[in-house]
């Protein structure tokens, strides 16, 4: 019961963010442009100084196979998502079909993902969830660009995301377990620290733009929250129990899993002119329902590892 207290209250946690960022964007305090430069402070400069901050801070228990097990079911995860997306929404038009189905297969890993599991797993499972998230930029980069453009793979982009930039610059100090100077390491701290802040500030931001009669009207929007928040994370669930990696490995990365659609989903339809209104709708949807189903799925994760071990 102590398990599902604490999941149940980092979750309530997020939803008090949430509601202060719905707030204060109803009442004109957070504007559209506002949060689009809070969107790009957290991707280009939070996000890298979150990885390299829990990296400090992980000790030395993590060995390379261990993270490269952590790289390699993230791309498991990723995987299963990009096949249930290809047999769903194939009588939608183009602009709709392509903002459904990267919804499925985009989750929000890193602004909802790394917050729930620094609150539940700790350091060690940040720096797992770290990986995802890197993986996450590699695909979204690369499949997802070329799906919502229509262009083909952006290579360089994907190499050159701040997730892998943060991990580059991580990673070394880690291994070395190089002591950085105070003068350095807190400043890195801070900028780690507004992650949960502003990113949930941001997600209740979208809620607050989009109408809760469209909601309640669109099919797809059912169907899409269904796939991203029920199927693949259960699919992903069941398959780790096959693969059976180590407890905070197995927590995180189904609690990443598991998370409602990635917020740049809207950036990503508004810059390739695809149904941006749609977009919003999806991100909004499903992170009003993660709150029910993201302790499901992670009280189901620890009750699987208390089970195998």
């Amino acid at each position: 019961m102590e398990a599902v207290g604490t999941v149940v209250s980092k979750v309530a946690v997020m939803l008090i963010l949430i509601v202060v960022g719905y707030i204060i964007t109803k009442i004109g305090m957070l504007t559209e442009k506002g949060a689009a430069e809070i969107t790009s402070l957290l991707v280009k400069i939070v996000t890298p100084c979150l990885i390299i901050n829990s990296l400090i801070g992980a000790g030395k228990d993590l060995e390379l196979g261990s993270l490269l097990l952590a790289a390699a079911v993230s791309a498991l995860a990723m995987g299963i998502a990009i096949l249930v997306s290809l047999f769903c929404f194939k009588k939608e038009p183009p602009e709709q079909r392509k903002v459904l189905q990267f919804s499925v297969i985009f989750s929000n890993a890193g602004f909802m993902g790394l917050p729930l599991i620094q609150g539940i797993v700790g350091d060690t499972g940040v720096v797992y969830g770290s990986f995802f998230v890197v993986v996450f930029n590699l695909v979204c980069w690369t499949y997802g660009y070329a799906m919502m453009s229509g262009g083909g793979l952006n290579v360089k982009t994907a190499l050159l995301n701040p997730g892998v930039i943060g991990l580059a610059a991580g990673l070394p100090i880690y291994f070395l377990q190089a002591e950085l100077p105070a003068v350095i390491r807190e400043p890195i701290g801070f900028l780690s620290g507004l992650n949960t802040p502003l990113a949930m500030l941001i997600i209740g931001s979208y809620v607050a733009r989009v109408e809760l009669k469209s909601f309640l009207t669109d099919r797809n929007i059912y169907k899409m929250a269904f796939l991203r928040l029920i199927l693949c994370p259960a699919l992903y669930l069941g398959l780790l129990l096959l693969l059976r990696p180590e407890q905070d490995l197995f927590i995180s990365s189904v609690i990443q899993a598991s998370t409602p659609v990635a917020a740049n989903t809207v950036l990503f339809a508004v810059e390739y002119h695809q149904d941006s209104r749609l977009a919003s709708k999806t991100v909004a949807a499903t992170t009003v329902l993660s709150i029910l189903t993201i302790p499901v799925f992670t009280i189901l994760a620890q009750l699987a590892c208390g089970m195998l071990g």
